[in-house]
């Protein structure tokens, strides 16, 4: 007993269509907010911080690395990718806040550093 196949071929489209996730929407009060002059302030003052070595051990390039929800971006540390992400394991921020604020200082400290690295009093 033989089994007749037909050839493969392309595949026939479904009935049903995809639902597309919805567009999202910026509020009002967002839009305002990324408008305003504040935040211009917040842009170029995480500039000059990502001009700045990285906080633990001087390399460059640095990422900006922000320090409070919700984000404020005059609280910012530079971090180069080494000692900011993950998936560099131990050492790293994200990979273990808590280790590294045991290893390198709490958050004030380490902004009054980046204060006076801004200042001109400590170079990163």
């Amino acid at each position: 007993m033989s089994f007749h196949r037909e050839p493969l071929g392309q595949k026939q489209p479904s009935v049903k269509k995809a639902r597309r996730k919805a567009i999202r929407r910026l509020s009002a009060k967002r839009a305002a907010y990324l408008a305003s002059p504040e935040r211009q302030e917040g842009l170029a003052h995480m500039g000059r911080v990502v001009q700045l070595g990285c906080l633990v051990c001087g390399a460059r390039p640095v990422e900006a690395h922000h320090e409070e929800k919700p984000r404020n971006d005059f609280r910012v540390l530079p971090l180069c990718p080494r000692h900011h992400r993950r998936e560099y394991g131990p050492g790293a921020y994200h990979y273990s806040p808590r280790a590294f604020y045991a290893t390198h200082g709490d958050s004030k400290t380490l902004l009054a550093k980046v204060a006076d690295a801004l200042a001109g009093e400590l170079t990163l």
